[in-house]
């Protein structure tokens, strides 16, 4: 691609070497990071993963860093079909050769998330954290017809938002996945256009299956979901479908059998934005930043949904 029509995204990550990418919803969000990764890593970054993590963990899990973080790797206990992605990710990773360290932070309020990405920063030394979005609900600023399941994107986001000195991404892939859990998308594009008139969209960019980034990433999920049959990503299926030019009411897995979905080459798209400007769009944003619990975001949340005007509900019109 001519340099004058590369994304903006990729200007703004030039100076970047010690990269953060953090799956910012849970589950299998991270897995949605790794086209970037194996991208970055390729070109001679140095680049960790981490993940908001859905595992619980064993009080007696060592926590060096912060209380609401822990290292899980390829010696990190699990039973067999246990719910752990974090930690079939980090054995695939350690038997491809990569760093195998997967970085997982607990479900919790936006304070003990954000001593544990600046404990994980600092200890990293990392300049530029990319936050990962697999759907694109996380662009909801609050007074939405239905904002999907906004709780664990918005701590991240407020988390990150907070911590100094580095560069700030919020990245998103799998387009259409949220109307699942309710998200008109045409709010999703008029927070891009929004983002866009403050200078804060970076672009966006699809991926194809030829791309080597793309079949690792491919080779990762699917020798994760052999491990965790019953626990396959939705998310993750649907966008790996999308890949390899599915399209309509097409099921990779097992799980969505019964519900229609809109498999689309949009979903095979990340986007791209400067993180403290989608940080800004959110309403509740700042009642968030003393929460400790997740009872203390659900209260928020709760409390601004009922106080705000929800906008009337829109579709795209094409």
């Amino acid at each position: 691609m001519p340099r004058s029509l590369t994304p903006p995204f990729f200007a703004a990550l030039e100076d970047s070497r010690r990269i953060l990418i953090a799956g910012m919803g849970g589950g299998f969000d991270v897995f949605c990071g790794l086209p970037l990764y194996f991208a970055l890593r390729a070109e001679g970054r140095d680049v960790t993963l981490a993940n908001l993590s859905f595992s619980t963990f064993s009080p007696l899990t060592p926590r060096p860093l912060a209380p609401a973080l822990i290292e899980v790797t390829p010696r990190t206990p699990v039973r067999p079909g246990e719910y752990f992605p974090e930690a079939y990710l980090s054995r695939w990773l350690a038997m491809q050769g990569e760093p195998s360290s997967v970085y997982a932070t607990e479900k919790t309020g936006v304070q003990p998330a954000l001593a544990a990405y600046r404990a994980l920063t600092d200890h990293l030394h990392i300049d530029t954290v990319i936050l990962i979005d697999g759907g694109t609900d996380a662009l909801m600023r609050g007074d939405e017809p239905d904002l999907g399941t906004p709780h664990e994107d918005a701590v991240s986001l407020c988390a990150v938002n907070e911590l100094t000195g580095l560069r700030r991404f919020m990245v998103s892939l799998g387009f259409g996945i949220d109307s699942f859990h309710g998200v008109s998308h045409w709010n999703v594009l008029e927070a891009t256009a929004e983002l866009a008139r403050a200078g804060a969209y970076l672009g966006s960019f699809s991926l194809t299956p030829e791309l080597p980034p793309v079949q690792q990433y491919r080779d990762a999920c699917e020798a994760v979901f052999g491990q965790m049959p019953r626990h396959t990503s939705i998310v993750n299926s649907s966008i790996l479908s999308a890949i390899h030019g599915q399209y309509g009411d097409h099921h990779a897995s097992e799980r969505t059998h019964g519900s229609p979905l809109w498999i689309n080459p949009l979903m095979a798209q990340y986007w791209c934005y400067e993180l403290t400007a989608v940080a800004r769009r959110l309403q509740y944003r700042e009642a968030l930043m003393d929460t400790v619990t997740m009872t203390d975001v659900d209260r928020v949340i709760g409390a601004h949904r009922a106080s705000v005007a929800v906008r009337p509900r829109h579709t795209l019109p094409i």
